[in-house]
């Protein structure tokens, strides 16, 4: 297995404000309506040479299946393009649906219905690392291979039947309203400079992901553990944040002016938040060392839509599909995707050299370790 890049990128879609936390997001050119003759007889379409020679069945019988539902942390403006052109691609499925609930909920719902003997999911998305690293060891994700992994880094499948959909950065939002051009921040280590000169205007006015959130242990902790001085860093930074458990009430508070920074937040919701606010958000990847959280994508052991299921995995793995994740503002990390609407995985490590992109290992984390690292974290906040 070829190292782990050290790893982020840019996107450019409208700030998130819509969907229920624990509701259904609609999706596909078709989604809700029944598929038309001509969908339904729609010819096979082609596949790569190195696809196997079998995948013609696969297609044949998801056109008996016609839809998907995932259970994803992941907004409709990230999914729009994937599944538009997951769609066009297929147009017998007609009903593509995926949640936006909470990272933990994701896993927590098919798990209590899995262990009631039922469930109508077909995959699960999220980008909270620790809980990819749980699911690992209960022996519920499908052991399907796909046929895009070669053509993958070989951490393209971090954990077995975990694939990565897309590796997107953590990042730093500010207001450009309420700071002077002097300080905007450049990385967490200038950042720390620019409150530490000034503490009483600073002190309580960055927000940041709370630790004891999946999400927030991970790209905390892989901060801490992978780029220089980590530690020290938020050793100066901890005093002047507060902390909140979801990246909305993060983006939220800095728009409002409440916090004038919002650190190590997921950059697929960061930037296009920024791209769309016209000039009052700013983002900066972090200089001395940006953190990669990458998205995880698995099909579960018990989807009632299998075919399509591998369908879509294959495709979402494909340079069309990695191109589609980029159009929703997630960063695709395929080498050799052709597209402008942000920075690759390896624009990132051209930007910033590779050894200042650290991509973030899913693992899980013993309750003794979190604890460690929030007791830690508590004592440096003060």
């Amino acid at each position: 297995m070829s190292p782990l890049p050290s790893g982020p990128r840019t996107a450019r879609r409208s700030l998130l404000r819509g969907a229920a936390a624990a509701g259904f997001l609609a999706t596909g050119a078709g989604a809700l309506s029944g598929c038309s003759g001509g969908e339904a007889n729609a010819a096979t379409p082609s596949t790569p040479a190195y696809y196997p020679p079998a995948y013609d069945k696969l297609i044949d019988a998801s056109r008996r299946e016609k839809e998907l539902l995932i259970y994803s942390n992941t907004s409709q403006t990230n999914w729009q393009p994937v599944f538009d052109a997951f769609t066009d691609r297929y147009p017998w499925i007609s009903d593509v649906r995926a949640t936006n609930l909470g990272g933990s909920a994701v896993y927590e719902r098919y798990y209590s219905e899995n262990a009631g003997g039922t469930s109508p999911v077909d995959l699960l998305v999220n980008n909270g690392g620790p809980l990819w690293g749980d699911y690992a060891t209960r022996n519920v994700a499908s052991d399907y291979r796909s046929p895009e992994k070669d053509h993958l880094p070989s951490w393209g499948e971090m954990l077995p039947g975990v694939w990565l959909m897309s590796t997107d950065p953590v990042v730093v939002l500010y207001n450009r309203k309420t700071l002077s051009p002097s300080q905007y921040p450049t990385g967490l280590k200038a950042l720390a400079d620019i409150v530490e000169a000034k503490p009483s205007r600073f002190r309580g006015r960055i927000g940041v992901y709370d630790p004891s959130n999946a999400y927030g242990y991970a790209s905390n902790q892989g901060y801490t553990s992978m780029v220089p001085d980590g530690w020290d860093t938020f050793r100066r930074l901890l005093p002047f944040t507060r902390s909140d458990h979801s990246s909305g009430a993060l983006v939220e508070k800095v728009v409002s002016g409440e916090y004038d920074y919002s650190i190590n937040l997921s950059g697929g919701v960061v930037i296009p938040a920024a791209e769309s606010s016209g000039g009052l958000l700013g983002w900066s990847y972090t200089e001395e060392g940006t953190v990669v959280m990458p998205r995880g994508i698995s099909i579960v052991k018990t989807a009632p839509h299998p075919s399509t299921a591998r369908l879509f995995l294959d495709f979402v793995l494909s340079a069309n599909g990695q191109k589609a994740v980029a159009d929703g503002g997630l960063v695709p990390y395929r080498p050799g995707v052709r597209q402008d609407a942000t920075d690759s995985l390896q624009d990132m490590q051209r930007k910033l050299g590779a050894d200042h992109v650290h991509v973030y290992r899913y693992e899980r984390v013993p309750e003794e370790h979190q604890t460690a690292y929030l007791a830690r974290w508590e004592k440096a906040a003060g």
